[in-house]
């Protein structure tokens, strides 16, 4: 915004320290933790979406093994696959805040300054919770399931270990084709676990002393620890996103970022009429899951 403008609106009361009588003040320096809400990236199949229509994903079954055909007899018709389908529609995610004259007028501080970087933080945060909250609260998906379900054969009880790791691995390795019925081969790339198993997950995969590593160790995976899951007992194993679509993201015409706009016309709006500058904050997009195969949990008790 035009710093010249920045003359009047957040009221004086709402902020009595930061904007109150004269005396020395500083603000405290930010948070620097922003990258702990950037983990869901690896998580995610991120697209572009044109408009605010359902969107569908179809997935098709697969073959069966190909029968064999024997001289001069006639080709066999195959069992055509069926298909299933995610659908989900984006929205938009946001709000106002306003700010009085005498507030900015009186911020000797720059905090108003720094609004639109707290506004982005929020959005930020928002997001990580909503991709996060479909491991956590388990949603029903396309199939009429459970993300996590017996029946899915991607649920397990046993609490993190080794041999529980080693465990969900299987079965990931486990899942097949729709159809076909044929393994997919599907192997896990992350581990996620809340902030307190973080390092019993990290030991899993350390040698220590050892001079060869073990079979859990060898497999390497990426630990990611989830900055708002509360369950202290619950982790989660997932496909690379690059090979396993397992949950899409959309954005509206690809824009990742938020939106943060301010008015503060002086001739038009809430600045001409009341004193006050209006900042907006908007970030449109929405999700699915789109595959129950690259993922496997374990709800503990």
């Amino acid at each position: 915004a035009d710093q010249g403008r920045l003359r009047e609106a957040l009221g004086t009361s709402a902020l009595g320290d930061v904007l109150g009588n004269s005396i020395t003040r500083r603000m405290v320096a930010e948070y620097q933790a922003d990258d702990i809400y950037d983990v869901w990236k690896d998580l995610v199949d991120i697209v572009p979406v044109s408009d605010f229509r359902t969107q569908e994903r179809t997935r098709w079954g697969g073959y069966g093994t190909l029968p064999g055909v024997s001289e001069g007899a006639a080709y066999a018709a195959l069992t055509s696959p069926n298909d299933e389908v995610a659908t989900y529609a984006i929205t938009k995610r946001g709000g106002l805040e306003t700010i009085t004259l005498e507030a900015i007028t009186n911020d000797d501080v720059g905090f108003i300054q720094r609004i639109p970087t707290r506004l982005a933080m929020a959005a930020k945060r928002t997001i990580s919770r909503f991709v996060f909250n479909f491991l956590s609260t388990n949603p029903t998906i396309y199939d009429g399931l459970a993300l996590f379900h017996a029946t899915h054969a991607n649920l397990g009880t046993a609490a993190l270990s080794a041999a529980s790791v080693e465990a969900g691995r299987l079965a990931m390795k486990a899942q097949t084709e729709k159809d076909s019925g044929e393994k997919i081969g599907i192997a896990p790339r992350f581990l996620w676990v809340p902030d307190v198993l973080e390092r019993t997950a990290f030991d899993l995969f350390q040698r220590g002393t050892n001079i060869d590593q073990d079979y859990v160790q060898s497999l390497q995976l990426v630990v990611r620890a989830v900055w708002c899951w509360t369950d202290a007992n619950d982790w989660v194993l997932s496909a690379d996103p690059k090979k396993v679509p397992t949950i899409e993201l959309g954005f509206l015409n690809g824009q990742q970022d938020p939106d943060v706009l301010v008015q503060d016309s002086p001739t038009a709006g809430s600045f001409f009429t009341n004193d006050q500058i209006t900042y907006k904050i908007r970030h449109i997009y929405g999700g699915a899951a789109g595959d129950y195969r690259g993922l496997y949990k374990a709800v503990v008790a």
